[in-house]
């Protein structure tokens, strides 16, 4: 039986280069990251209750150069990790939950721009709004 799916959807025009807050490392590609505030330019894994910017897609440490960079998805179709514990259903809107994972977003608050479209497992299949 076939389905449609919105998983693996790309725009490359909106992948875009970032500073990588310290302690992001390759094992956090895929995961959800927001606006680091203490520098410019760059991003940090999603904490609890933040509004997700987007998915972490590439990591390249350059310590040799002093830098940390990562490719940033701003928009995309494709999966985010949910927290263990937390219920995600279709139609939800997500927010971090800390450690780059998500969760959705209570009644109240900013308008979060990632919609879950399919849930499976731990993994919410999302697009961006």
């Amino acid at each position: 039986m076939f389905s449609v799916s919105l998983k693996n959807h790309h725009y490359e025009l909106d992948n875009y280069t970032f500073n990588l807050a310290a302690g992001i490392v390759a094992a956090d590609i895929g995961k959800a990251v927001m606006i680091d505030a203490s520098a410019a330019s760059t991003v940090k894994l999603a904490t609890a209750g933040a509004e997700i910017l987007g998915r972490l897609e590439q990591v390249e440490d350059r310590t040799v150069s002093g830098l940390l960079l990562g490719t940033v998805a701003l928009r995309f179709g494709g999966i985010l990790p949910i927290k263990s514990g937390e219920t995600v259903i279709v139609g939800d809107s997500l927010v971090g939950a800390g450690a780059g994972e998500v969760k959705a977003q209570a009644a109240e608050g900013f308008s979060a721009k990632f919609r879950v479209f399919e849930v499976v497992a731990l993994e919410a299949t999302t697009l961006t709004i």
